[in-house]
């Protein structure tokens, strides 16, 4: 019976096993988008993942939809990461770079005033957060992209790429999902274009396709690169009618590509949808979930769930044969040494997202978790009588 703790090869990369330390956005970055010092420490303390995907990384400045997340557009930026990778090789790991680019979803308040571009002229419908004026519903004055415009945007994803790899990162996910702007491109709402990237569902895919290609070229390789999606998701104003045939014609496309792998996240949270929570549903129909069983198949290569997991759910999958790896996030917040605690049984410390996100002590809730072994020496120290000096 397979383990989350096997040694699982992703193509030419061998991973110790099959725990995926998940994209988070943390904020920690310079407000022009360069990687911080603790950056590094955070990353190279969450080493012994099977695989770590970094925060969400933008690829050129218009892609910048949050404040205080990382870019990779410049040289500065490349310099940084590369203090970020080093940490993590030399503490054993494998970092991929998520590439996002935001598209419509975000603010010019958070990007310097640089105009917010998508698929259309569609706005989100949704809010973000900003330092000077708090939550603000999502930039209205979107700008469509042109033909032209769209082909310069993909170039700049090759660009990115080209610096990802020079910091010294193990491989590159195209960030497809969560509304952003491959997403824009794909959904059958926001995407009204009727040019090469949009009209069918093949046209929706395509924007997808190349900038995938693009990566490729950049990397010299297909199989250091990955894509996450998330059909029919509800987040950051995304919407789709009809998801199915666009979904399965990108999939098709994927097997093309030979990539190292797709990653997915369910539309609505794991736990709700997958069962365990009802004891009367029989492990044998868990997995007959969108997009677990639309997914597996139709695509022929390695595939990364996240989703709300937990231990029990990802092996359950893993058993069901629905997924290769799992991604866990928020347990990676508050758990540097997440893979021993699984493994060994150990408590998993809940998180507190009270201090998930940026901060003027911008280390508290991001430096400060202990791995369980100095928990309990932390718990010793305290219930040890202290000795009077006379």
């Amino acid at each position: 019976m397979p383990t989350l703790f096997d040694e699982f090869q992703l193509k030419d990369l061998t991973l110790p096993n099959r725990l995926v330390m998940g994209p988070m956005t943390r904020a920690k970055a310079t407000p022009e988008g360069v990687p911080t010092p603790i950056m590094a420490t955070h990353y190279a303390q969450r080493a012994s993942a099977g695989l770590i995907i970094s925060e969400g990384t933008w690829p050129e400045r218009r892609g910048q939809g949050y404040c205080d997340i990382p870019g990779i557009e410049t040289q500065e930026q490349e310099d940084a990461w590369r203090t970020v990778t080093d940490a993590v090789h030399e503490e054993g790991g494998r970092i991929f770079l998520q590439m996002e680019h935001t598209g419509r979803v975000g603010h010019e308040i958070n990007n310097g005033g640089i105009q917010m571009v998508s698929s259309s002229s569609q706005p989100a419908d949704f809010q973000i957060y900003t330092h000077e004026q708090g939550m603000v519903q999502m930039t209205t004055d979107v700008h469509a992209l042109t033909t032209e415009e769209v082909h310069e945007v993909i170039d700049k994803y090759y660009e990115a790429a080209v610096r990802t790899k020079a910091a010294g990162f193990d491989g590159i996910e195209l960030h497809g999902a969560s509304g952003y702007l491959p997403h824009q491109f794909l959904s059958d709402v926001a995407n009204t274009r009727d040019d090469e990237f949009g009209g069918t569902p093949y046209k929706r895919t395509e924007f997808a396709i190349q900038v995938l290609k693009k990566l490729i070229e950049a990397w010299g390789t297909s199989h250091r690169i990955g894509i996450k999606i998330s059909p029919n998701i509800r987040f950051n104003g995304i919407s789709e009618e009809d998801p199915d045939p666009t979904y399965a014609i990108l999939l098709e496309r994927l097997n093309e590509l030979d990539l190292a792998y797709v990653a997915f996240q369910t539309p609505e949270s794991l736990r709700s949808l997958s069962g365990l929570e009802n004891e009367d549903l029989a492990d044998g129909e868990i997995w007959h979930r969108y997009p677990y069983e639309f997914i597996r198949e139709r695509y022929n290569g390695t595939v990364i769930a996240s989703g709300d997991l937990t231990q029990e759910y990802a092996q359950k999958a893993l058993e069901a044969g629905k997924s290769d790896l799992f991604v866990f996030g928020r347990d990676y917040m508050s758990n540097p040494d997440l893979v021993e605690r699984m493994k060994y049984g150990w408590p998993i410390t809940t998180v507190d997202m009270r201090r998930a996100y940026g901060s003027a002590n911008a280390e508290v809730g991001y430096l400060d978790y202990p791995t369980y072994p100095e928990e309990r020496e932390q718990a010793k120290a305290a219930a040890e009588p202290e000795h009077k000096v006379s």
